[in-house]
């Protein structure tokens, strides 16, 4: 399985990596840097060599581009969802082995030190440094194990806080444990994965289904996992870093945050938040940090969500839906916009509406907005949508709102709880409809672009 070093090597080739050999700071100015990259279009992963206060590097913005989250599943650009949809129908379990990379490095209770790792402070009023990449692993008797990012504040030298926010499966499984009266609850943290078990971790899949099988199934190769060395869970032996903890029940607790989230805004800080004691870390020789800088879209997260959300959401709609063609969840959206597009030859009166009520049944009905458009509209392209916004939708008859639904709680305009309003958007060519598309000809086009290079163009 490709590796996270085998993949910046892939990056490197293709133009899609640049070093930065100047010492950076980890406090604001590489968090800086990454947002500053962030806006400017097909710009590269960045490694980051010489960070303050560490001798690890640091990579960042790592799938911050259609392109990259294609680059980490070995597709193009142009058949990665129907492929990732193809890959993720057929996952593979992970396979145990005695011995991984991710152990090279071991150091265990007074040794544990995770200041020593180049932990960022991404943006100005985040509550201190963070670890944001954080693929963690927990494991539940009735739903098994689960794998998922969570947000990580430093606290001491072996403590950090975690984020399991309601309408996740952490969530759950820690409420589950503290019903069950257990006396602990056991974490995995994983910094620096193979790109296919990032890619992985960001499905959400309904509980029973681990996210490692999806991430092998993506791969087309089982995930080799090794088993932790103080606590009973099993974790990828490509892995960077390890970071083995539990959270003692009743929890430890502290604020929390504030912190910049991945939907634009900085969240309040959060009392009384769970502490996660660190037994041990494990790494690689000489290993990498990944940090995913969060703030205002875009970002490198909302990439990677907008083939995962996006594929997730159409295996539950296609089987009920055959004119489902694709969908989308737009980096603009911030994981809570739905786009799905629909084949004409296969609409039926009807079917829009019921498609759009549907799809609050996918991703536990987090999404805030659906839009539904034709197949001429590049669903991608947000200039193409918002023409079919403006020239196919008429307010009063193509929209209905849905009163006090649930979606993240972090976003800022929802209640403290999550609850939301939701706009349903029928952004189709409806009968009687007096217009026709003004554009070349497939035919026009074709013989174009095959005098493409006559014209001097590129």
């Amino acid at each position: 399985m490709m590796d996270l070093r085998e993949f910046l090597d892939n990056l490197e080739k293709a133009g899609e990596l640049h070093t930065v050999a100047a010492q950076v700071d980890p406090k604001h100015e590489l968090g800086a840097i990454c947002k500053i990259f962030n806006e400017r279009p097909n710009s590269p992963a960045l490694l980051f060599e010489n960070v303050k206060g560490s001798t690890i590097p640091v990579v960042g913005q790592l799938l911050a581009s259609d392109r990259r989250v294609a680059l980490a599943l070995a597709l193009s650009q142009k058949n990665v969802f129907d492929e990732t949809v193809r890959r993720a129908t057929k996952p593979i379990p992970t396979r145990l082995i005695a011995n991984g990379p991710c152990q090279e490095v071991v150091m265990e209770g007074s040794e544990v030190d995770v200041t020593k790792l180049p932990l960022c402070t991404n943006n100005p009023r985040d509550g201190g440094p963070y670890i944001t990449a954080g693929h963690v692993i927990i494991k539940d008797p009735e739903y098994g194990n689960n794998l998922a990012i969570y947000r990580m504040m430093l606290v001491s030298k072996n403590e950090v806080t975690i984020r399991f926010t309601p309408g996740h499966d952490g969530h759950d499984f820690i409420k589950n444990a503290e019903k069950r009266g257990q006396k602990n609850f056991e974490v995995a943290v994983c910094i620096g994965v193979p790109p296919a078990v990032y890619v992985g971790s960001q499905f959400e899949p309904r509980a029973g289904v681990f996210e490692l099988e999806i991430a092998g199934g993506l791969a087309g190769e089982p995930v080799d996992v090794v088993k932790c060395r103080t606590i009973d869970l099993e974790v990828p032996a490509l892995a960077e870093i390890v970071l083995e903890g539990e959270l003692k029940i009743p929890a430890k607790t502290g604020d929390e945050g504030p912190f910049g989230e991945f939907c634009g805004y900085t969240t309040a800080q959060v009392p009384n938040e769970r502490i996660m004691t660190i037994k041990a870390v494990t790494h690689r020789k000489n290993p990498i940090y990944h940090n995913i800088w969060l703030g205002k879209p875009p970002h490198e997260h909302l990439y990677v969500d907008a083939l995962t959300y996006a594929v997730a959401a159409y295996q539950e709609l296609k089987p009920a839906y055959p004119a489902l063609k694709k969908a989308y969840a737009p980096p603009w959206g911030v994981s809570i916009v739905l786009i799905l597009q629909l084949e004409k030859r296969l609409m039926r009166p009807g079917i829009v509406n019921n498609i759009l009520a549907a799809s609050l049944y996918t991703r536990s009905g987090k999404w805030k907005h659906v839009i539904v458009v034709d197949e001429d509209i590049n669903l991608e392209d947000p200039n193409e949508v918002l023409w079919a916004l403006t020239t196919r939708f008429q307010p009063a008859t193509d929209m209905y709102i849905i009163p006090r639904g649930i979606t993240s709680s972090l976003e800022p305009s929802a209640t403290v709880d999550g609850l939301t309003s939701k706009a349903m958007l029928d952004l189709t060519i409806k009968e009687n409809f007096r217009g026709e598309v003004a554009e070349p000809t497939d035919a026009m086009r074709q013989m174009v672009l095959q005098r493409w290079k006559e014209y001097g163009f590129k």
